[in-house]
C-alpha cells in the first residue's frame, strides 16, 4: 500500500502560456515523462475510488480522507485528499486485455503528458528543489500535465506529497507554500476546480469549459 496527499486541479482545454512559464520558474529540473494512455474503470457517481490499468499493471485507489478548503495564495486553494494506493502486475496478455475492454464498453482511455517538479522535506521543515528524478523518502511533486479523454482536451495541476503517511498533508502544504512563495504571482487555481481522477472521470461527460 502506498499513501499520497494530493491537491490537485482541472481546468478544459490547452494548457495557457503563462501557466507554462509560471511552471518553468524556480530551482530544481523538469522531468518530463514519455506519453502513456491508461484506461480507467467508468465508476459513475463515484469520487473516491479510482480504478486503472497502466502499461501492464492494475492500480487502485481509494480516498481516504479530505480536508476543509485550505487557502494557500491569494489566488491559490483547494482540498487536500488523503489516498491508498495497490499496484498489481497482470498476467493477462495485453491483447485480451484491450478485447475485453473493448466489449464491456466500460472503460476510458486517457492519455497523459507530464511533467514534474520534485521537492525533498528534510528535517526541520526545510524544503529543497530536486535536480535528480530519484525520488526522496519525504517530499512532494508538483505536476502539471494535458489529458486528452472521450474526445476533450483538458489540463492539470497538482501538489502530490510521499513519505510517512502521517507527515503527508503537512508536507503538501509545507512545499506549496513555499513554491507558492518564490515564484511570481501564480495563475488562478480556484476550489470550484479543486477535485481528484475519481471525481473528474466520474462527470467527465457532462463536464462544461471553464474559462
Amino acid at each position: 500500500m502506498y499513501p499520497t496527499a494530493e491537491m490537485r486541479w482541472f481546468f478544459r482545454g490547452p494548457i495557457p502560456p503563462e501557466v507554462e512559464a509560471w511552471f518553468q520558474q524556480g530551482a530544481g529540473s523538469v522531468e518530463r515523462e514519455p506519453p502513456r494512455t491508461d484506461r480507467y474503470l467508468r465508476l459513475p457517481g463515484s469520487d473516491d475510488l479510482n480504478v486503472k490499468l497502466r502499461e501492464g499493471r492494475l492500480e487502485i485507489k481509494q480516498r481516504v480522507g479530505t480536508t476543509h478548503t485550505l487557502r494557500l495564495h491569494e489566488h491559490v486553494s483547494g482540498v487536500v485528499e488523503r489516498w491508498h494506493k495497490w499496484s498489481f502486475e497482470l498476467a493477462e496478455p495485453a491483447g485480451a486485455r484491450t478485447e475485453t475492454m473493448s466489449a464491456a464498453g466500460s472503460w476510458i482511455a486517457v492519455r497523459k503528458e507530464r511533467r514534474l517538479r520534485t521537492y525533498q522535506v528534510k528535517r526541520g521543515g526545510r524544503v529543497v528543489a530536486l535536480t535528480s528524478s530519484e525520488p526522496p523518502a519525504e517530499g512532494c511533486e508538483l505536476e502539471l500535465s494535458t489529458i486528452d479523454a472521450a474526445g476533450q482536451t483538458w489540463w492539470t495541476l497538482a501538489f502530490e506529497a510521499f513519505g510517512d503517511e502521517s507527515a503527508l498533508p503537512d508536507n503538501l502544504v509545507l512545499v506549496a507554500k513555499q513554491v507558492l512563495s518564490v515564484r511570481d504571482e501564480p495563475p488562478p487555481f480556484p476550489t470550484d476546480a479543486s477535485q481528484g481522477y475519481a471525481a473528474w472521470l466520474s462527470n467527465l461527460d457532462g463536464a462544461e469549459a471553464r474559462s
